[in-house]
């Protein structure tokens, strides 16, 4: 569970992530504290801007619009934990503090754009009134243009708000009114970047514009807003390489690889996507990925490393399913699907008891189907213990194999092969001193 702490008077609360939307130039953080107490905590651009205690959400707030109309990602998703990379512990501001950060931070327009963000939480008149007030002073000073843009700009985070939209339809600015219309000229010129980028979210990103946005996300050092987009249009876009150096930036390895496998969904053909998870050793995700898309065909090589190194752990999550989409996917190839069981089994031998995996393998005649059900067959047998602890051997099974070979050397002390496999068995666990104790044994048995 993604954690982060929230100071307060010197206090400190640490609060569980719920999930994260983003809405226009809103990150919005949803968080509960261990009295269930909900937070929300809003980030605009690249910066934080304060949290809340939420106890509801008011119909037409921007908060109520966000949640809706917005991209929500739940908390352990690599987006999420990309917002929350750099910090983890945010100051919480009185509104009065929080107006005047505001207002020392950004020019007029953001910072009534900003603040309107807040309005669940504000006095809705109280932010009207500084709308006029701001809106006012432009228009008295004759700079009718920077009025107009306080006014549509505020629409986008308030679209309801009766004095913007009274006052837009005003004949001032009509001529402005029929510039903005015209969004394509206003698009080439980039005249309005915080206009544009509210109304190009409205209009999921259009082809077209996603260029001159992440250019302008570039020019703000804006990583988030890059890598975000970038995953959102993934499967428009040919942006492995920008993917990869952003999420390296803000993602450990293991959530690198939970991102990769996530786009990989959208595209489970794209083999630059699959060799990312190669890299990043995403074994995991690369057989979920086999289970989900057999016919993407995945490489046999990539398929029989990451067998190879995904943890026994891991892979019991779904071994059913694995252990017959092997059978039916190689079973024109018995070689192959003879390896691929044999890594397969002696990792799961580690969890999961012999009938488990028996029950699990559709009816094949294989070496190793053979070798599992000679097993079961020796098991009680005592006399058979020294063949039983040569397949244990086999599959890695170190401790029972011991377990066999100490049985057969104590009914055979001076026989040389239960010794050579006692030390061959704890070399391979890596225990040193007792390997070189077998080992000493065997040079002192007779010859």
């Amino acid at each position: 569970m993604t954690t982060i702490q929230l100071t307060n008077n010197k206090k400190t609360l640490t609060l569980h992530v719920q999930q994260m939307t983003i809405y226009k130039q809103a990150k919005i953080i949803e968080a509960l504290s261990k009295q269930n107490q909900c937070y929300t905590i809003i980030f605009y651009k690249k910066s934080f801007i304060n949290a809340k205690k939420t106890t509801s959400i008011r119909l037409q707030s921007f908060l109520h619009r966000a949640l809706i109309h917005g991209y929500t990602f739940t908390s352990d998703h690599p987006l999420t934990k990309a917002l929350l990379s750099e910090e983890k512990s945010y100051s919480l501001s009185t509104n009065n503090h929080m107006v005047t950060k505001l207002q020392d931070k950004f020019n007029d327009t953001e910072m009534l754009y900003v603040l309107a963000m807040f309005d669940n939480f504000l006095d809705q008149k109280k932010i009207q009134a500084l709308c006029k007030k701001t809106f006012y002073q432009y228009r008295r000073n004759g700079q009718l243009l920077k009025a107009f843009r306080i006014l549509i700009n505020f629409l986008q985070v308030r679209p309801n708000d009766t004095f913007a939209r009274d006052m837009l339809h005003h004949f001032d600015f009509q001529k402005y009114k029929d510039r903005y219309q015209k969004i394509d000229q206003i698009t080439e010129k980039w005249s309005d970047p915080l206009y544009l980028e509210a109304v190009f979210f409205d209009q999921n990103f259009p082809e077209s514009i996603i260029k001159p946005l992440l250019q302008q996300y570039h020019v703000e050092n804006r990583e988030f807003d890059q890598l975000s987009l970038y995953v959102l249009k993934s499967s428009e876009l040919d942006a492995v390489s920008n993917i990869h150096e952003l999420s390296q930036k803000r993602l450990s390895k293991k959530d690198q690889a939970k991102l990769w496998a996530l786009l990989l969904e959208k595209q489970p053909e794209s083999k630059e996507m699959i060799n990312k998870l190669v890299e990043l050793n995403g074994c995991k995700q690369l057989l979920i990925h086999y289970l989900n898309h057999r016919q993407a065909n995945i490489d046999l090589k990539i398929l029989e490393e990451a067998l190879e190194n995904i943890s026994s752990e891991d892979l019991i999550e779904n071994y059913q399913l694995l252990l017959k989409s092997l059978t039916e996917t190689y079973k024109n190839d018995t070689g192959q699907l003879e390896k691929l069981l044999h890594i397969t089994i002696r990792k799961l031998l580690h969890h999961l008891s012999l009938p488990d995996i028996m029950e699990a393998i559709p009816h094949t005649e294989l070496p190793i189907i053979h070798k599992l059900k000679k097993m079961e067959q020796l098991t009680d047998n005592p006399d058979q213990q020294f063949a039983l602890g040569e397949i244990y051997y086999d599959l890695e099974q170190y401790d029972q194999a011991i377990a066999c070979f100490e049985w057969e050397m104590e009914l055979s002390p001076n026989n040389p092969a239960p010794i050579n496999y006692l030390y061959k068995s704890y070399l391979a666990k890596g225990d040193k001193t007792q390997a070189n104790t077998y080992k000493q044994l065997m040079v002192n048995i007779p010859s």
